[in-house]
């Protein structure tokens, strides 16, 4: 076994390797329902590290891997976070200001309590907390001392942050099981797994007006009219300009909760026979760059002769509005005359090999701009410097490039199977070269019985970060369960927990909470842990 451990010390491309395929294989194996997902890649490597401290990954690949993997979720998640700042992102981002400040008083009390070390309880703190740039942070301020003492954040935080990791995750399970947490439902709920959509014909009731592009305001619900029929066998487009006309019917799209909200208010339902009619439906995949990036009402497809009655990203299909932005892979069902079908692919594009050939030009130079941001200095009070690093430099600016969608011939949008793709490549190469940095101090851990007690003054944090989140989330801020757990790995910033969280949940509630307060926690974090620092001393 020796052998085989110094083998892999002086093969490290090999070791990652193996680290990566054995996390990921545990990952699948579930245990009373539960399976770590991509987290298991992070005990992985802090077991094999811990036999052999000489097995490391170089610090490049990890740092870029991380970059990868909040650069996806950026852009992924920007056009959301941006639209639902105004409403409550705002409020998720003050409560993880007032948890900042009070998790550093806690750390403040414990570190006092147990006469720890002042600069290894920061460095705990940065750990309990999965904050490797504000590790760092600490590490310049001791900076210039002995090499002894500027060690001993490094030493704090690999103690802490396994527990770190593991607290939260347990958290998150544990308050699953105990509040029977239904996950589809609560997406349902909230609008992130709609249910499966219907077509119904409506019979306009009298005293209406407007146009056919205004039922969606004029009803309160998400619908869209799609056909107006004519008689049995003619329909014609329903185009968003038509006026609404008191006992025409029409064919309308949505939901069937929408559709009987919708009907109260529009007239009776009445059935409609879709085939044989001269108007088909047909899906097609958006693979057109002239396409992509671009909002419905942009397009203009009624003048093209076709209308998009849905639209499917991922595992999600909607009745998108007109002011829906498509994106690469999407795929979308069009009406139109059968005749027009050819033409319309051509403009859409539904290609799969041209979705093969991802532009990696736009996401080097998305990625390129993150770093660079990540890299400006930030002053601070006292001399100090901080900035956003190679973590939260990618986030900042793929959230804001996901909301752009695209600039001038520039599609920032990857397709939906390369951003996860990349991101769970950068994800896994994030957890195996960081759970490599911290076998060395679980060394010791097992021989210095001091050790144990920054690993459990860590783990205590990291529950009650992860508590607090849970519980204020449900019952002050009104969450769903899974998104306050999301707000909790936000406040971690660490990409183990947010992929436990979406293997597990299945759907997008965790990461819309993790996205909505991942670059506050990233800032607010590192002015933490030097502030904690100055407290001690």
């Amino acid at each position: 076994m020796t052998q085989v451990l110094g083998f892999l010390a002086t093969n490290p491309l090999l070791a990652l390797v193996l680290i990566m395929a054995v996390g990921l294989a545990l990952g699948k194996v579930r245990i009373f329902g539960l399976s770590l997902g991509a987290a298991a890649v992070l005990f992985v490597a802090i077991a094999l590290s811990t036999a052999n401290p000489e097995i490391t990954v170089p610090p490049l690949l990890f740092q870029m891997g991380l970059a990868m993997f909040v650069y996806a979720i950026g852009l992924s998640a920007g056009e959301r976070f941006f639209a639902e700042f105004k409403d409550r992102g705002w409020k998720l981002n003050l409560f993880l200001i007032l948890l900042l400040m009070a998790l550093v008083a806690l750390a403040w009390g414990l570190v006092t309590i147990f006469h720890l070390k002042h600069t290894t309880g920061a460095g705990m703190f940065a750990g309990a907390l999965s904050s490797t740039p504000g590790m760092a942070a600490i590490v310049s301020m001791v900076r210039g001392t002995t090499p002894e003492l500027a060690a001993e954040p490094v030493i704090g935080y690999s103690l802490a942050y396994p527990g770190g990791v593991l607290g939260a995750i347990l958290v998150a399970a544990i308050g699953a099981k105990v509040f029977k947490v239904d996950h589809r439902a609560d997406a349902r709920k909230e609008g992130l797994l709609p249910g499966p959509l219907l077509t119904q014909g409506i019979r306009i009731r009298p005293g209406l007006s407007g146009t056919l592009g205004e039922l969606s305001q004029l009803t309160g619900v998400q619908i869209i009219a799609t056909r107006i029929v004519k008689d049995e066998k003619h329909h014609e487009l329903a185009e968003p300009s038509d006026p609404i006309r008191p006992g025409e019917v029409i064919v309308i799209n949505g939901t069937r909760e929408n559709i009987d909200c919708a009907s109260e208010i529009l007239g009776e339902q009445v059935d409609v026979e879709i085939d044989g009619t001269d108007l088909l439906y047909q899906r097609f995949t958006v693979s057109s760059s002239a396409v992509a990036g671009h909002a419905i009402k942009d397009l203009n497809t009624t003048s093209r002769g076709f209308l998009i009655s849905r639209l499917r990203r991922g595992d999600s299909d909607v009745v998108p509005s007109q002011d829906a932005v498509l994106n690469y892979s999407d795929r979308v069902l069009v009406v139109a005359p059968e005749h027009m079908m050819d033409r319309i692919r051509g403009f859409l594009g539904d290609s799969e090999r041209r979705l093969a050939e991802v532009d990696l030009l736009s996401f080097a130079l998305g990625l390129t701009l993150g770093l660079l941001v990540g890299a400006i200095p930030i002053p601070l009070p006292g001399g100090n410097v901080l900035n956003l690093g190679f973590g939260g430099g990618p986030i900042v600016v793929g959230l804001i490039l996901g909301a752009l969608q695209r600039s001038g011939p520039i599609q920032w949008q990857l397709p939906y199977h390369a951003n996860r793709t990349i991101s769970t490549l950068g994800l896994v190469l994030f957890l195996a070269g960081v759970g490599t940095t911290a076998g060395a101090g679980f060394r010791s851990a097992l021989t210095d019985p001091e050790s144990l007690k920054f690993i459990a003054v860590g783990f205590i944090i990291t529950v009650a970060s992860a508590l607090v989140c849970g519980l204020a989330g449900r019952w002050i801020l009104h969450l769903t369960w899974d998104e306050s757990m999301g707000v909790a790995a936000g406040m971690t910033t660490n990409p183990a927990i947010i992929s436990y969280l979406n293997g597990q949940t299945g759907t997008e509630l965790a990461t819309r909470g993790y996205a909505t307060v991942y670059p506050s926690a990233m800032i607010g974090k590192i002015i933490a842990c030097q502030v904690l620092l100055i407290l001690l001393t």
